[in-house]
């Protein structure tokens, strides 16, 4: 069964789930939804500003519109609940309410806006009531309409069958729900107890199957050396225009220690935000490449893969490493040439995206994969590239630093190092918050800033604006169009081809371009040192460590840099979390507190498409670790099909009948 064989899903609607990574009847089944409207619930004039609330109303007053100006209309109606009445409005939503009528019940989402004693929806999400629906109606903010989407779920629920990764017995004894059953509920639940328990039952069975992954894809055993002498590593430092810092010292120090051990390495490094993980990275493919071996690093995107490269070029080169480079956008002529050069060897050292795992893909003497910013990546993703080699030593690399419980659990088995200390030229970094009547003048320091040839990145969290109040790419981009900075900004973002991504970079990094205004496509590892001001639009929706490695962005060359940070719907929490985030600057300490506030989803992958998540906290954790155990003890066919790296990532567990 395809996605386009469900009914109500034509071509622009596959098109639009393929935009938002959904490809397959599978992939619907892991979107979980964003919220739930509770049929019984009732509004109080308790609610906080900046709530957010879902509830049936009736509607009171009819909708409608009026101009408020040249560009700029709303549309009105009121919804009683309990009693009490709220105020819903819909911006430039000229559809909105049309056919809502006296006396009618609707379904609405939002956050509360108190005026007084009033309160008030801005652009709330609402749905009309179907025959069906149970006392828990799922909604999906996604990129087709939320009931189009909950019934291809329906309809993919009723025609697959689930492959869980937990055996029968370990799955009762540990009270885990049938994997079927769970997914069942979370997009159908019947009570609110039971949804709990099946959100926390697929959180388990996913993690455990990440821990269990890591566990047994590593076989221990060497059969191969690194002949090269651990002296020829002061010849790569030597080369450095810059001294390396003790904690990097330290971090080659351990590398270079495992792999000339008699197991294979499997470590993980850890970093700050622009600490220099890529020259220690460097430092162990030198080692490999003097020992007459291959060796690969595989990053999330194609920007940061093209940087590396330049960095490898003018460091490795001179000391007689040949380097290559191999991502999607390369022609064919680009393209076959350096698949040449990696399947016989005339290469030692290569970068890429994704494309490093590709079939065709052959590699000559592969014996050391690293993997940047490996959270992006999967433990399939993973596990495929070190299966392009023989037997491989493996390093994992992130500036997302794990928090300690969260890595014994997920890592327990790994080698860790950390690179806590900055290089020592590396500029102070002020964070703070911009109230709305101050952003003005924030431009205006944007565009004094650009005069002298320094760059501003302004990330948004979507790339349209949507019914939500959620700032989009588009809209702030389009402002600016109309603005004294017109023609120095520029634009970028996800559903962009590479090959215009990379050269709207490009025009960034060399100054034709001042302002670039973007998703977090430019999030992970992009290094402009004239850049010193990052803008964080709706900065609230974004978890700390995420912050962090966004504001990691400037502050990369010597001048002071600033992150500024916007929050117009933020509640008294999500502002108290900000408030703590701008007196902090170190990433461990901002991990620890994003565990604790948020849980564990952001840092192990566990997030789902779009904004549906799995609750990750210590509790499950320990449970998935425990679960994990028996199921390697168990000697279960799982652990078999992990081991002979067959196993599909959790989430492609599922498979259709």
């Amino acid at each position: 069964m395809e996605l386009c064989e469900i009914k109500g899903i034509g071509a622009k609607r596959v098109q639009s789930l393929n935009e938002s990574g959904i490809y397959t009847p599978s992939d619907l089944l892991l979107r979980f939804p964003d919220k739930y409207i509770y049929k019984d619930t009732k509004i109080d004039r308790n609610v906080r500003e900046g709530q957010e609330i879902s509830f049936v109303g009736t509607v009171v007053s009819e909708a409608s519109r009026r101009f408020i100006r040249r560009g700029l209309t709303v549309v009105s109606c009121c919804l009683e609940n309990n009693g009490i009445k709220i105020k819903c409005s819909w911006f430039n939503q000229p559809y909105a309410a049309r056919n809502l009528k006296l006396g009618d019940r609707v379904y609405a989402c939002g956050k509360v806006k108190k005026f007084g004693s009033s309160l008030q929806l801005t652009n709330p999400t609402f749905m009309t009531p179907q025959d069906g629906d149970g006392d828990i109606v799922p909604v999906y903010r996604t990129t087709i309409p939320s009931r189009a989407f909950a019934s291809a779920v329906r309809t993919a629920l009723d025609n697959v069958r689930v492959n869980s990764f937990i055996p029968n017995n370990l799955g009762d004894k540990y009270g885990i729900m049938p994997l079927g059953e769970a997914l069942k509920t979370v997009h159908c639940p019947s009570d609110v107890q039971a949804l709990k328990r099946a959100r926390r039952s697929v959180a388990v069975e996913n993690m455990s199957y990440v821990v269990t992954s890591y566990r047994l894809l590593k076989d221990d055993a060497r059969d191969f050396s690194y002949r090269a002498k651990s002296e020829c590593i002061d010849d790569y430092v030597n080369s450095l225009s810059y001294p390396l810092t003790p904690d990097q010292k330290n971090a080659v120090d351990a590398i270079i220690s495992s792999m000339k051990s008699d197991k294979l390495m499997n470590m993980l490094v850890q970093g700050e935000v622009g600490c220099g993980k890529t020259a220690v990275a460097m430092c162990a493919m030198y080692f490999a490449a003097r020992s007459g071996y291959q060796s690969a690093i595989m990053t999330p995107t194609e920007v940061l893969a093209r940087q590396h490269y330049d960095t490898m070029v003018k460091v490795l080169e001179p000391l007689g490493i040949k380097t290559q480079l191999l991502c999607a956008s390369m022609n064919k002529v680009q393209r076959e040439t350096a698949l040449f050069n990696i399947r016989y060897g005339a290469a030692s050292c290569i970068v890429g995206t994704q494309s490093l795992i590709g079939d065709d893909i052959e590699y000559d003497d592969l014996r050391l994969v690293i993997v940047d910013e490996q959270q992006r990546f999967g433990v399939n993703q993973r596990a495929k590239l070190e299966s392009k080699g023989k037997k491989t030593d493996m390093i994992v690399m992130t500036a997302t630093p794990i928090p300690r419980t969260l890595a014994l659990s997920l890592y327990g088995e790994l080698q860790q190092t950390e690179i806590r200390t900055m290089p020592s030229n590396r500029p102070v970094i002020h964070t703070a918050t911009v109230p709305p009547q101050k952003i003005d003048g924030m431009y205006k320091y944007i565009k004094e800033r650009a005069a002298l040839d320094e760059r501003t990145y302004i990330i948004c969290p979507r790339i349209e604006g949507a019914d939500d109040d959620i700032t989009g790419v588009e809209e702030i981009y389009g402002k600016l169009k109309k603005s004294p900075l017109a023609d120095i900004t520029g634009c970028v973002h996800g559903k962009m081809k590479d090959a215009e991504r990379n050269e709207i970079m490009a025009a960034f990094k060399r100054g034709k371009i001042k302002v670039l205004v973007s998703t977090t496509v430019v999030e992970v590892g992009i290094d402009v040192p004239e850049a010193t001001t990052v803008v964080i639009y709706d900065a609230e929706r974004f978890g700390l460590s995420q912050l962090h490695q966004i504001r990691g962005r400037v502050g990369r060359g010597t001048k002071e840099s600033y992150c500024f940070l916007i929050s117009e719907n933020g509640t008294p929490e999500s502002d108290a979390r900000l408030k703590q985030f701008c007196g902090m600057t170190d990433g461990f300490s901002v991990s620890e507190l994003d565990f604790k506030l948020r849980g564990a989803g952001d840092f192990v992958g566990l997030r789902q498409h779009g904004n549906g998540s799995l609750e990750i906290d210590e509790d499950i954790i320990e449970r998935s670790r425990a679960l994990s155990d028996a199921v390697i003890a168990d000697g279960s066919s799982c652990a078999a099909i992990i081991r002979s790296l067959k196993a599909p990532e959790f989430i492609r567990s599922v498979t259709m009948n």
